[in-house]
């Protein structure tokens, strides 16, 4: 009997433990969906706000002055400065500078009419101008743009050339000339170039050279492109935002030879603080003619005639 008892409490202590270490039923797809908390929505990002336009630059707002300085070259050799420049202030600023070819026999009269014919004929277009340099357009838009009105400033000062030529009874080779043009927009400006020379942008990153190209052997000959047998590839032109411009200068080849490298890496100083100076009111005209005649400023270059624009606005 004792035995049995004893028999009987060790059955059930083994069942109770088989119970206690078997495991838990895993819980369904009802009970397992219930028990997980929902995770909550993140909210889009926040649109990025457009960037605000920047404000248009008046006319009004740019200081300008030039002058075409004879080259010692040519006045030991009795003969006239072949460099020209002009501008118009209003109601957009027109600057040109032209540089006649030393070898026609009166460049110096093509120099003159380019840049007189070229800154009158802009002038009169400046309501087709403004519909895309003072018009709240891209940039993309404004370039477009560029390209179309760049053959017709090509054919123009040809024109100008021919009916000069015609007029003298000469033929055009004796005018011969380059030509530099830009067009401060309120918000673009427009460059455009046939020929050496340079022209150089001031902006909060400093100064650059717009349109450079690496001299050619043809340039090292005193040979370039000019007006009158210029196509439309030798044109080089291009649009910037105004708002980022500070200043601008327009130089013949001899005014570029103490200021801008030959491959146009690099811009001396001096342009910087000529600019700075136009842009407070404080560069008198006579500067351009006194500092091109320092002995150092003709060391070690062509004697050549010079010839210098510049259009600068505070910074602030």
């Amino acid at each position: 009997m004792r035995k049995t008892l004893r028999l009987l409490k060790r059955a059930a202590t083994a069942k109770l433990l088989s119970n206690s270490a078997s495991p838990q039923q895993a819980p369904g797809p009802e009970a397992a969906a219930a028990a997980v908390e929902p995770l909550a929505t993140a909210a889009p990002p926040a649109a990025e706000p457009p960037a605000p336009t920047p404000p248009p630059i008046p006319a009004n707002a740019w200081h300008i002055c030039g002058d075409a300085v004879q080259g010692l070259g040519h006045r030991r050799k009795g003969l006239p400065c072949q460099d020209a420049v002009a501008w118009h202030r209003a109601p957009q600023p027109i600057l040109a500078l032209s540089d006649g070819a030393g070898s026609a026999a009166v460049s110096e009269r093509g120099a003159q009419a380019l840049v007189s014919g070229m800154t009158r004929f802009l002038h009169s277009l400046q309501d087709d101008l403004a519909l895309w340099l003072d018009a709240d357009c891209s940039l993309e838009q404004a370039q477009a743009q560029s390209g179309r009105w760049s053959e017709r400033l090509r054919l123009h000062a040809q024109g100008l050339l021919a009916d000069l030529a015609q007029a003298e009874r000469r033929p055009v080779l004796d005018l011969r000339a380059t030509l530099l043009l830009l067009v401060l927009g309120q918000r673009h400006a427009y460059w455009w170039r046939v020929g050496d020379g340079a022209i150089v942008a001031q902006s909060a990153a400093g100064l650059q050279t717009l349109g450079h190209q690496a001299p050619t052997a043809a340039e090292f000959a005193n040979q370039t492109c000019f007006v009158d047998i210029a196509c439309a590839n030798d044109v080089l032109a291009g649009v910037l935002p105004t708002a980022g411009l500070y200043g601008v200068a327009l130089m013949s080849d001899g005014g570029a030879e103490k200021l801008v490298a030959r491959d146009g890496s690099r811009v001396a100083k001096r342009l910087a603080d000529w600019l700075d100076e136009v842009a407070q009111g404080r560069f008198a005209l006579e500067r351009i003619a006194l500092s091109f005649h320092e002995p150092g400023m003709w060391e070690r270059t062509t004697l050549d005639d010079r010839a210098l624009v510049l259009a600068a606005r505070p910074k602030n």
